[in-house]
This record gives C-alpha cells, sequence and structure tokens, in this order.
C-alpha cells in the first residue's frame, strides 16, 4: 500500500489534476490513471493503491471472510423505500428552491453562453493572462454549481438528522465543498473582470458581478466554510 497518499484530498480539490501538485499523493488520480491503463475497474485499483494485506498465514482470497456473515442482508420493506422516495423528493425540492442554487444555476447558463459564442477568439489571443482568465471561468462554470450543490445537500441531510457522521461545527463535508466553491468563485470573478477590461465586453463585467454576488450569498450561507482544513492543501507539514 503507497502510505504518502492523502486521505480525501480529492474530495475538496477544483478536479484540474493538470495543475495540482498533489497528484502523486491523491488515490483518485492515480486510481483514473491506471484504470485507464488496465482497462479493467479491479485490477486499475490494485495497480494504483495495491491490495490489501491478508493476516499472517491467511489465504488472500479469504480477506474479509470472517466478518462478512456479521452483516445482515436485509432489504428495506416497501413501505420503507416509498418514505425514502419521498424523503428525497422533498429534498430535491428544497435544494432546488434554495437561493444558493438558483443564483449558481442562473450563472452556469449565463455563462456557458457566453463562452458557446465567445471564446473561440478569446482562446486566440495572443496575450496569455487573456487565454488564462478564459480557461479559469470555463472549468469553473460547471463546477461551482456541483460543488455548492454538494454542500447543500450534505447540509440538509445534517439539519433532518440523516447524517450522524458529519456533526463537527467546522470539518464537515458541506463546509469543505463550499470552501472549494467560494474560492473557484473569487478566481472566477478577478477572471471576469479581467476578460471584461481585455475585450471591453460589459457582459463579462456583468457575469463578473455575478459571482461576486453568488460568493456573498454562499459566505452568507456558509460562514464557517472558510475554516474548513482541507487535507493536503491547508496544511503545509504534509
Amino acid at each position: 500500500m503507497n502510505t504518502e497518499r492523502i486521505d480525501f484530498i480529492s474530495s475538496y480539490c477544483d478536479r484540474w489534476c493538470e495543475r495540482c501538485a498533489f497528484t502523486n499523493r491523491c488515490s483518485t488520480f492515480a486510481c483514473t490513471i491506471a484504470v485507464g491503463m488496465c482497462g479493467d475497474l479491479a485490477a486499475g485499483i490494485e495497480l494504483a493503491v495495491g491490495a490489501p494485506h491478508p493476516p499472517p498465514g491467511a489465504p488472500r482470497e479469504a480477506i474479509g471472510a470472517e466478518w462478512l456473515p456479521e452483516f445482515p442482508n436485509v432489504e428495506p420493506s416497501a413501505e420503507e423505500m416509498a418514505e425514502y422516495r419521498r424523503d428525497e423528493k422533498a429534498r430535491r425540492v428544497r435544494l432546488d428552491r434554495a437561493a444558493v442554487n438558483v443564483m449558481a444555476t442562473a450563472y452556469m447558463l449565463r455563462s456557458s453562453a457566453w463562452l458557446k459564442q465567445h471564446r473561440g477568439a478569446g482562446g486566440e489571443s495572443a496575450d496569455p493572462i487573456v487565454r488564462e482568465a478564459l480557461d479559469i471561468v470555463a472549468w469553473d462554470t460547471y463546477f461551482v454549481g456541483a460543488k455548492l450543490r454538494r454542500a447543500l445537500d450534505g447540509r440538509d441531510r445534517a439539519r433532518h438528522d440523516e447524517d450522524e457522521c458529519d456533526d463537527h461545527p467546522v470539518q464537515n463535508d458541506w463546509n469543505g465543498s463550499a470552501k472549494v466553491a467560494l474560492m473557484s468563485l473569487e478566481r472566477s470573478e478577478l477572471a471576469w473582470r479581467l476578460i471584461g477590461d481585455a475585450i471591453a465586453d460589459s457582459t463579462a463585467f456583468g457575469l463578473g458581478d455575478a459571482v461576486g454576488n453568488l460568493r456573498r450569498i454562499v459566505l452568507e450561507e456558509f460562514p464557517k466554510a472558510m475554516a474548513f482544513i482541507r487535507p493536503g492543501f491547508d496544511e503545509p507539514w504534509r
């Protein structure tokens, strides 16, 4: 097993692997590359992270056999499944109506429409700073909404006592997801303003304003998010 890997580092990154300094310590990146090489999920994971170590003298096939019978094979009843579906439907409605989600969706639609119309010309700019800004907003356009949805979902489950693991006031998944989104929103706001100034585009400036407003709302909704310690990235001792 590779013990230099950082647990959960990929859960709170922007998934821009080619720009990350931690890929050699990320199990998700290693597995993605290995599965692509092997063409098989199980073989790729074993190549990336190694096979589990069996107890001394035990055959590899027996790993886990001693505790598997302890897990009961219980299927939920029809009533339980119906209740689960009702709860999930109610949750989707709550998340769809959340101000953060509404604003994030509106921004994603406006941003993707602008990029579809203008990125070709801007991407050919001789100015590498403009090209970099376009790369940033293009990457963040869909990523931010997905991370904010995850943050809203996690917080909603905690509020309804459905997630007993994430009970820390700061170090929980929804704060971590919100922090990653906030960092992307900050860089996208700067990028949009740079683009607007470089090509004299009022819509780009407007998208910068939209990103800034969304960031302020997210900070209000998740006031402790920026205090979240992301594995690896916020740990200089690593």
